[in-house]
């Protein structure tokens, strides 16, 4: 006997989702099985442009260089002391750059 639960389906549309194509499935599979033999095709795993960029970015820290105190440091007191001066230009062109890449990576043209 199985006892199922539905007073809180509709607060899970998810889990509603994927019973039902789990059953929409199971169902397909048992029709094909009766009509001829199927070939398993293995699992399969598809991810979003969200996934994929969280796992690029996550390689990139990972294989990214330690911190270099000492340098950091160093540009701390040019900064405080006013020896150092940031160029706007190159920092809109290295942001312009940034969001372009980005803007490729989403529309599917990664490399």
């Amino acid at each position: 006997m199985e006892i199922k639960n539905t007073l809180f389906r509709n607060l899970e549309p998810y889990r509603a989702k994927v019973d039902q194509e789990a059953a929409d499935a199971a169902a397909g599979r048992a029709k094909n099985t009766a009509q001829h033999s199927v070939p398993a095709q293995g699992d399969r795993i598809s991810l979003s442009v969200s996934a994929r960029l969280y796992t690029m970015a996550h390689a990139e820290t990972v294989n990214a260089p330690e911190v270099r105190r000492e340098m950091v440091d160093a540009l701390k007191q040019r900064v405080d002391s006013g020896e150092y001066a940031v160029d706007a230009r190159k920092v809109a062109e290295k942001l312009l750059e940034s969001e372009t890449g980005l803007a490729r990576t989403l529309s599917g043209d990664m490399v």
